[in-house]
């Protein structure tokens, strides 16, 4: 019997893949980043978890006025039915997807290109501090780097067999339930599916319409029984955009510009001892690592080489037109262009890296690679988002209640930024899973609409103050001062 031979080759990337399971797992429910933005989503799964009835439409997206399909909604829901509410699933479960996802561009890019551009897009991605922070988070954005690395596989290969043009129909209508920035792809699409129009046969148009249909369906229903609203919400936008706040003029596009140029080297770097907070600008936070200059310059230069080569080689030029797609919606996106929405370019970045690389021996790439897997790790290793995370809010939340049972109480939020709640949400869900539901909170005013049926007319008996970081005063005296990383809670018993 042959015997199997272990070689260096076989053997580093198995350490490499266990390695990065490791540094994505890496207390994955005790970093969990819950916002406001997240508990948004999450009351909506659960008020499904605790009355499961069909729904046509998931969260709003952006100021456009659209509201996205309810598929991830579903998703949160499920998930939540299994772990009965508990946070720590869609902790696991968005690090995992984080290494499906990792997973996914090794195979595209591979399948594209080559195993080895396939293998560096990987590193590069996998290891990204900045993009182990974004799968420290759950919303609807999760899944974008996801569907964009599926996307832009189908439509390679359905230059060859148009019968993938049925996966890209179905990517894009899944789009709608996910982010919207997803639809800033379907002027290439559309551009593919004409230019191969005469091979695409009646059967393929069939069941790619049928498909469309049928993932988009619950917004369908929404809009027929809403006037058109839905549909007509980004037409509005475009007509009176001014009602919105939201107007493209120069600055914005110079903010882009510079968000881009500061993103690309973020991508690749982050600072030790940040978090996710200060890294996203989560509330009041917005102590961001600072580009490099000579790393972003560097992806800049090899992002002109990339597009020099798609001029004259057709093999790249489905990934070029894509990446430009998303560079102009970003570019010229009439509001502020928050980081996230650069998840499917920075996904696409690393497959340009790789093709830039490709012809560079291993015995460079291998020092260089654990130069940036170890300056990665690093960061990861000594965030302090532990003082922010699910676990230091569990903790808050089991020294509170004891201290006031289950007696009616109202629940306020106050820190650095004015505004009552959004730059501190997430405690109204916190609370009803992990204590008691609040009667009042300051979370009402903008999610009250999701669980009327948790509104009271009990007299309160407490009042609890979160105070992020600062500390709060009050004409009265509290009963009651707990603490739990950042977080302090004043607790205020009430006259009766």
């Amino acid at each position: 019997m042959a015997k199997l031979k272990i070689t260096p080759t076989k053997i580093i990337p198995i350490l490499l893949f266990i390695f990065l399971i490791v540094l994505r797992f890496w207390k994955s429910a005790e970093w969990f980043s819950f916002n406001f933005d997240e508990e948004y989503q999450a009351l909506l799964a659960w008020s499904q978890v605790k009355d499961f009835h069909p729904i046509w439409i998931g969260v709003s997206a952006s100021n456009f006025g659209f509201y996205l399909g309810p598929a991830f909604t579903y998703l949160n829901a499920l998930l939540f039915w299994i772990g009965n509410g508990d946070l720590s699933v869609l902790a696991y479960f968005s690090s995992f997807f984080g290494i499906i996802t990792t997973i996914s561009l090794y195979f595209v890019a591979s399948r594209i290109f080559s195993k080895k551009v396939g293998l560096i897009s990987a590193i590069l991605y996998g290891f990204s501090a900045l993009l182990i922070y974004f799968d420290h988070r759950f919303w609807n954005p999760t899944p974008i780097a996801f569907v964009t690395i599926w996307l832009l596989y189908s439509l390679y290969r359905a230059e060859k067999d148009t019968r993938w043009f049925i996966l890209s129909t179905i990517i894009m209508a899944s789009g709608l339930h996910l982010h919207l920035s997803l639809m800033v792809y379907w002027p290439l699409v559309i551009f593919l599916v004409l230019k191969n129009i005469k091979k695409i046969s009646l059967s393929i148009w069939m069941i790619s319409i049928f498909s469309y249909l049928a993932v988009v369906s619950p917004l369908i229903v929404f809009d027929i029984n809403h006037n058109f609203d839905d549909l007509l919400g980004p037409i509005r936008y475009v007509l009176s955009p001014k009602t919105s706040g939201s107007v493209f003029g120069l600055d914005q596009l110079i903010y882009h510009l510079n968000n881009v140029w500061f993103s690309i080297s973020r991508a690749l770097y982050l600072k030790p001892y940040t978090n996710i907070q200060e890294e996203h600008g989560l509330g009041a936070h917005g102590d961001m690592t600072r580009p490099v200059f000579l790393i972003s310059l560097f992806v800049v230069l090899i992002f002109v080489w990339f597009f020099r080569k798609a001029i004259k080689e057709r093999k790249f030029q489905i990934l070029a037109w894509m990446i430009v797609s998303i560079l102009l919606f970003y570019l010229l996106y009439p509001s502020i262009g928050c980081e996230y929405y650069l998840l499917g370019f920075f996904i696409m970045t690393t497959i340009v890296l790789g093709l830039f690389l490709e012809k560079v021996s291993w015995k460079l790439l291998t020092p260089l690679f654990a130069i940036y897997i170890a300056i990665n790790s690093v960061t990861i290793f000594t965030t302090t988002q532990s003082q922010y995370g699910l676990t230091t809010r569990r903790n808050l939340i089991n020294q509170i209640m004891p201290l006031i049972g289950n007696s009616p109480f109202s629940l306020e939020t106050v820190g650095k930024d004015p505004r009552p709640y959004h730059p501190y949400g997430g405690w109204r869900y916190l609370f009803q899973t992990y204590g008691n539901h609040p009667s009042s909170s300051s979370a009402d005013e903008y999610f009250g609409w999701i669980y009327p049926d948790e509104f009271t007319s009990e007299k309160l008996l407490y009042r609890v103050v979160i105070s992020e970081v600062i500390s709060y005063s009050d004409m009265n005296t509290p009963i009651a001062t707990v603490s739990s990383g950042v977080f302090t809670s004043y607790i205020f018993k009430l006259n009766q």
